[in-house]
């Protein structure tokens, strides 16, 4: 396409042609739609959005880590039980509900003559104290009446004992569940 204008000094005139005045009507109709769009959003228009939103529960619970091996030593003699105790481990919970526990279970039972105990402080709820988990196969309560917070680095405590009678008992481990719930 060639355009041609002739601008006339004079009168002030454009004059092009046919294609030319096409190209332009459409390039200024653009522009009308373009101001058009930019007008209508700096305008105050305005619109609407729905948003959903949902907070669903929080139980979470975790610890530093295992506690070190408790091992008894039997060379002493005595009636009573000989026992180890191990308070190097914390847990820490977050909660949005109310009413919630820890309770503890045991994968499998102790050796006869044996305890396995624990106890969990706690700043947010009440602690049972000192709980035998020797037979706890099923959870057991340790912590209760919690509300909702957050607690950090609290400690818990594993005492292993032993009666006097016990024979050796081999080097074994127990796997502790702790599970916050309601």
């Amino acid at each position: 396409m060639q355009l041609t204008l002739t601008i006339s000094r004079r009168i002030g005139y454009l004059r092009a042609d046919k294609a030319c005045v096409k190209t332009l009507a459409t390039i200024l109709a653009s522009m009308v739609v373009t101001s058009g769009v930019l007008w209508a959003q700096t305008d105050g228009s305005s619109v609407t959005q729905s948003v959903t939103i949902e907070v669903k529960p929080i139980t979470k619970m975790s610890v530093s880590g295992d506690p070190g091996p408790l091992i008894i030593n039997a060379s002493e003699t005595t009636s009573e039980p000989l026992s180890i105790r191990d308070d190097k481990t914390t847990y820490s919970l977050t909660t949005n509900l109310d009413m919630m526990k820890i309770v503890a279970s045991i994968n499998d039972k102790m050796p006869d003559g044996t305890k396995l105990m624990v106890s969990l402080a706690s700043s947010k709820g009440q602690s049972a104290g000192i709980v035998d988990l020797s037979d706890a196969t099923s959870p057991v309560d340790v912590v209760t009446g919690i509300g909702r917070c957050s607690q950090n680095n609290e400690t818990i405590s594993y005492t292993f004992a032993a009666t006097e009678g016990v024979e050796d008992v081999p080097l074994q481990s127990r796997v502790v569940v702790l599970t916050l719930t309601d």
